[in-house]
């Protein structure tokens, strides 16, 4: 009878690690089917952005690339609403530029939340990515006015806030930034003594990143021209900052490749929002072990109009350029030790000059690249050659004016 017992016991034993394995794989179907890349396809988000309300539209992407809307969540909070509009459209140009900033929305390198900037109510939304579509885990504020970028690294959360409201003034106001745990459950916790100012009135910040490893955060003052390169404490507080200058004006969006080289776009005002002609450049840099910025390549020009946006293909060989200014997207190849040279100074057309692309993102695979063109409300989605090239293959329209951030599954 203890036998027999004994036998049952190990069979339930048996049956209950079955259930939860069945449940584990389940649950990793749940996030493969709406987080991560499949064999199916994907899924792109875009933030509306819209001041009445803001909300992420969930678009369906299939494996060859092209786009469907699935449905709209809302993020609790409310978005910045359109920017300036161009002087063509009776605005004081170049517009819209509704956040003025890169990675207003964000995925956790899992893939199982996204985090989003609420610029009008001045917060912070965290979305769980699951098989019914998004749902909102938590709601926090940014610590400051009008938070346009965020960072995340293994949970740990940076947003800056640019201090007030662009199209009212110039200078928008002081610019600060604070820092988060996100936990294991989507709630995010505000890190005690994290607020700080980051830069002068009107600085603007436009984007914040992690470096790959963690070890260093990294601000660019857009009017300021200066790149801030914070130390990441083990407690998720930041040392002080070293401040480089930029090697161009208007240092807009940043992005690291996965060796640690930092690539900055430069959109070059001739004056506050009007942007110098065909004068946009890029350039690389590499952190210092005192945190100082080397630079690798030095303002190499795209020959293009207010480059603000970039990514990278999948092998990192390039670097794609987002030219507001021009409706355009510049190709650069980058060299093994983060030298970058213009390949293609248009390999995409976002809908010309007028449309005043702002966001783009690229597939996990790399083999899709989509862009956001808010002034004439258009989703446009290209294949990424081997040569650098990109090939127009989807567009979905009807997004609203104030349209920014994405990220693509």
């Amino acid at each position: 009878m203890k036998a027999l017992n004994r036998f049952r016991l190990v069979g339930i034993r048996l049956a209950t690690v079955v259930v939860a394995c069945l449940l584990l794989f389940q649950a990793g179907l749940a996030v493969a089917e709406d987080g991560q890349e499949t064999e199916e396809g994907g899924a792109v988000y875009v933030m509306n952005n819209e001041a009445t309300g803001n909300l992420i539209v969930k678009l369906h992407r299939t494996k060859d690339g092209i786009l469907s809307r699935v449905g709209e969540y809302p993020t609790g909070g409310l978005g910045s609403g359109p920017g300036p509009l161009p002087v063509i459209f009776g605005g004081p140009g170049p517009g819209p530029l509704p956040l003025e900033s890169q990675d207003s929305l964000i995925s956790t390198k899992d893939g199982r939340f996204l985090l989003a900037v609420n610029a009008r109510s001045n917060d912070i939304s965290v979305l769980a990515v699951t098989r019914e579509g998004l749902r909102v885990t938590d709601r926090a504020s940014s610590g400051g006015i009008f938070p346009d970028s965020i960072a995340e690294h293994n949970g740990l959360v940076y947003v800056v806030n640019i201090g007030g409201i662009p199209e009212l003034s110039s200078s928008p106001g002081i610019p600060t930034m604070t820092g988060f745990f996100l936990t294991e459950h989507g709630k995010l916790r505000a890190i005690p003594g994290s607020t700080q100012v980051i830069g002068s009135f009107g600085s603007s910040p436009a984007d914040v990143v992690f470096s790959p490893d963690g070890h260093y955060l990294v601000v660019a003052e857009r009017v300021t021209n200066l790149l801030d390169v914070y130390p990441v404490k083990e407690d998720g507080l930041l040392g002080e900052k070293v401040v480089s200058l930029s090697n161009n004006l208007d240092p807009f969006g940043m992005a690291f490749t996965r060796n640690g080289v930092l690539v900055v776009t430069e959109g070059v005002d001739a004056e506050p929002r009007i942007p110098l002609l065909n004068g946009s450049s890029t350039s690389s840099y590499r952190i210092l072990d005192n945190g100082a910025l080397q630079t690798i390549s030095d303002a190499v020009p795209t020959h293009q109009t207010a480059a603000c946006w970039v990514r990278f293909s999948k092998d990192q060989k390039f670097a794609y350029v987002v030219n507001s200014g021009s409706g355009s997207i510049s190709t650069y190849s980058i060299s093994p030790r983060g030298e970058l040279t213009l390949s293609i100074e248009a390999a995409g057309d976002t809908g010309g000059p007028f449309s005043a692309a702002i966001d783009e993102a690229v597939t996990p695979d790399g083999k899709y690249l989509y862009v956001d063109s808010p002034l004439i409300g258009s989703l446009r989605g290209f294949r990424v050659e081997k040569d650098g090239s990109l090939t127009p293959i989807t567009k979905i329209d009807g997004f609203p004016v104030s349209f920014s951030g994405m990220v693509a599954f």
